[in-house]
């Protein structure tokens, strides 16, 4: 076989890692992940590659004896990569190997999907740094970095969040105060803009004077985050208080 062939075996081989990767982190706030260098990239394409091929194989089993349908995955497997058999018979197995790589490249796009969903659910993000994804600004302003064990803060569910933000308009200085309805994070892993409702500005250099917060016209107001100087981020959560009013009547 043919280097250039090789190759693309090869490359097939390892095509359902990649798709893997890129359907586990599809989120806007998991775009990315960390690596230290090349060794880390090989073992995110190679690694999942080799789970998804056993995963697939397994099915396959599952599904001969369930459909009645007969596939010789071992000579196919054989052929296309450890080169045993003629060299004719790999336009023969081509297609079949296609078929395979296929088959296990959508199982590994759904893999991806399921075990982020997974990862989400269980909040193994939240408690093992090794699940975290990268993008800190989807934990930080949705409260969920509270659930993290080094933060010392556990409220069982944020019911708002109040926001202090710190703008550069132009020359001056400005702080927006309200609360944080929603965020748009970047592709790049960033943070796009946020949305405050019912917010308030004045300008920093009225700190100390009385009144010094103007309304905004409008519920809702977007900041570009390009024009933020700093955050602060107030969380709270509300507590159902049960009364015992005897046989009082409330007016």
């Amino acid at each position: 076989m043919s280097f250039a062939v090789s190759t693309l075996f090869l490359f097939l081989f390892i095509l359902p890692g990649i798709t893997f990767k890129r359907a586990y982190l599809s989120s806007v706030f998991s775009r990315k992940l960390k690596f230290s260098g090349i060794l880390d990239e090989v073992f995110w394409a190679l690694f999942p590659s080799i789970i998804m091929h056993i995963l697939s194989y397994l099915l396959l089993i599952a599904a001969t004896t369930v459909f009645y349908f007969d596939v010789d995955l071992k000579r196919v497997l054989s052929i296309a990569l450890l080169q045993q058999d003629n060299e004719m018979r790999y336009g023969d197995v081509f297609v079949a190997y296609m078929l395979y790589c296929t088959f296990v490249m959508t199982v590994s796009f759904f893999a991806g999907h399921a075990c982020r969903k997974l990862v989400r659910v269980l909040k193994f993000d939240r408690k093992f740094k090794l699940f975290r994804f990268t993008n800190d600004w989807h934990y930080l302003l949705s409260g969920e970095f509270l659930d993290f064990p080094e933060v010392p803060d556990h409220p069982e569910e944020v019911s708002f969040k109040l926001v202090n933000a710190l703008t550069s308009v132009g020359s001056q200085q400005m702080i927006y105060i309200g609360e944080l309805i929603h965020f748009t994070l970047s592709d790049e892993g960033g943070l796009e803009n946020i949305v405050l409702k019912d917010a308030k500005r004045r300008l920093l250099q009225d700190d100390l004077t009385e009144n010094r917060y103007y309304e905004i016209p409008g519920r809702y107001i977007t900041i570009p985050y390009k024009t933020i100087i700093n955050i602060n981020i107030r969380y709270f959560y509300l507590e159902e208080v049960m009364g015992d009013y005897g046989d009082e009547k409330l007016l």
